[in-house]
């Protein structure tokens, strides 16, 4: 494959002293606390426009467009960092970059590496270059001195990045503050006995995980040698859950006003661009993950949309409405309007989006299945002879469902053709591709139904009342208005329970961070 080339930033980091603190710490604990640092530094990097490029051990590598947001992030992540009782280190350069064979190379990849060694424990290091280019930016630097950097031709003056915005950078953190925030770090729990999985196929109820995710939500307040059972999150909570089913955050959003959510939104919640957009009202809103605090709020639009979806994917947040298609951008919050729907007086549509085989898609419950390339912006249209009512995309297909009939169809991404649809007698509310997979929920059946390599396979009893249905992590997740989550594992079809003690509104997953996002309604 030939190399293409482009100027970028590009940005080194890796943990000072870390094989000191795998060797205080212990395996266990050194796993989590790298488990930890991947999931700031990875969600650091999308919410500033970084591009992870590869990561090994404890550094990574990303790039960037411009050489602001590098410097930007650079700073977030040195302080974000430090919750773990950890400094890092960090080397910037813009040069000219070649991509081969999917991986970016060069030699201002070389530059930002050897910048990067140079560097000491909380130190920022750029070169000349990126410095010339973000001046105006905000920061402020101080003279690091010429250095010969091995491999590279010359001497490279190189710049520490001492504030940004009129603020000083703090100092090293203190050894002793270091010392009690890793000692903090725990090892990863036990997977509670395996988590008691039961085979779901024939059965209608699954066994809860005893002492499951109820443990760590809040507690009343106890009396000596009296234990209280945990308390509900308040609605509007947003919980994110790791892999071995633990809170690992709690963030409290304005609840649901019911006289305002009357809508269609069965996909209200989503993880991407190194956020999690939520739809609140006539409102999307962004928040930052590691601070836990919202970034801002988006308007859903023109009008007063009945139905409003959103998604994530090639490097934006779509938004989707009975009257348009929306990009948002992640890092501005700039709204733009990319498709318009032709909608005649009177009609009320409801829609959704989804993104997968290279485009964004959206549809309406007229039957009109839209495709956009993010790309290009080139927009292709087409009709299927049944309403949409959810829409999925994923490995080689994209499927549409029609809930009144009760049925599936698969239409070729490229040629946009349908296949022969497929009959789902419990109907068909929402869609999910786990791969090459496609899995269809049914709510007032409270069935999930996997077709899986052609086959329908037997269906999933998953609760009374299911409110939505999320892939990743090897998992299908089930949320539920009695309050619980179900997991079912892609490969056995096994199923377990997770107690939320609330109604669950929506679900979303991130695979950058392997988390499980929980709206609470």
């Amino acid at each position: 494959m030939p190399a293409s080339r482009r100027t970028a930033t590009v940005l080194f980091l890796d943990i000072v002293g870390s094989t000191r603190i795998a060797s205080d710490l212990g395996d266990a604990r050194f796993r989590e606390l790298i488990s930890r640092f991947n999931r700031i530094v990875g969600v650091g990097l999308r919410r500033d426009g970084g591009r992870e490029e590869d990561r090994a051990g404890d550094g990574f590598f990303a790039t960037f467009a411009e050489p602001a947001q590098a410097i930007n992030c650079a700073c977030r992540l040195s302080e974000d960092v430090r919750e773990l009782g950890i400094e890092i280190r960090i080397g910037i350069h813009t040069g000219e970059t070649e991509r081969v064979d999917g991986k970016t190379q060069g030699i201002a990849v070389v530059i930002g590496a050897r910048a990067m060694s140079l560097a000491a424990a909380g130190d920022i290091l750029v070169s000349n270059t990126t410095k010339e280019l973000a001046t105006g930016a905000g920061f402020s630097f101080e003279d690091f001195s010429a250095h010969e950097l091995k491999g590279v031709p010359g001497v490279w003056q190189l710049w520490a990045v001492t504030g940004a915005d009129g603020t000083p950078r703090p100092g090293p953190m203190l050894a002793a503050d270091a010392a009690e925030r890793l000692r903090a770090i725990d090892g990863p729990r036990p997977e509670r006995g395996k988590r008691r999985r039961v085979m779901i196929a024939g059965l209608t109820s699954a066994a809860v995980v005893a002492g499951g995710l109820a443990l760590l939500l809040p507690r009343g307040e106890e009396t000596p040698g009296q234990q209280t059972k945990p308390t509900a999150p308040a609605p509007g909570t947003l919980i994110e859950i790791d892999s071995a089913g633990r809170a690992v955050s709690k963030i409290p959003l304005r609840p649901l006003q019911l006289a305002r959510t009357n809508r269609h939104t069965p996909h209200p919640l989503v993880f991407g661009q190194g956020g999690v957009w939520v739809i609140r009202r006539d409102q999307l809103i962004h928040v930052d993950p590691i601070d836990g605090e919202e970034v801002g709020r988006v308007a859903t639009g023109r009008g007063n949309p009945v139905s409003i979806n959103i998604t994530s994917g090639y490097d934006a947040i779509w938004l989707m409405t009975d009257f348009e298609l929306l990009r948002v951008n992640p890092a501005t919050q700039e709204v733009r309007s990319v498709v318009s729907l032709q909608r005649g007086p009177a009609l009320s549509w409801t829609t959704d989006v989804t993104v997968g085989a290279g485009y964004v898609w959206a549809a309406t419950s007229d039957g009109e299945l839209i495709r956009f390339d993010p790309r290009t912006g080139d927009v292709a249209r087409t009709r299927v002879p049944s309403s949409i009512d959810a829409i999925a995309a994923g490995t080689g297909a994209v499927w549409l469902s029609d809930l009144l009939v009760g049925t599936v169809t698969r239409l070729d991404p490229e040629t946009m053709n349908p296949d022969e649809p497929l009959a789902i007698p419990d109907g068909a509310d929402a869609l999910v591709m786990d791969g090459p997979d496609l899995w269809i929920l049914s709510r007032t059946a409270g069935l999930v139904t996997p077709f899986i390599d052609g086959q329908m396979r037997p269906q999933i009893r998953v609760g009374e009342d299911p409110t939505s249905l999320a892939a990743g992590m090897g998992a299908i997740w089930v949320g539920d208005e009695d309050g619980i989550i179900r997991r079912i594992d892609s490969e056995t079809r096994q199923i377990e329970e997770l107690p939320m003690k609330a109604p669950i509104r929506a679900l979303a997953v991130s695979e950058d961070t392997d988390t499980l996002w929980v709206d609470i309604a």
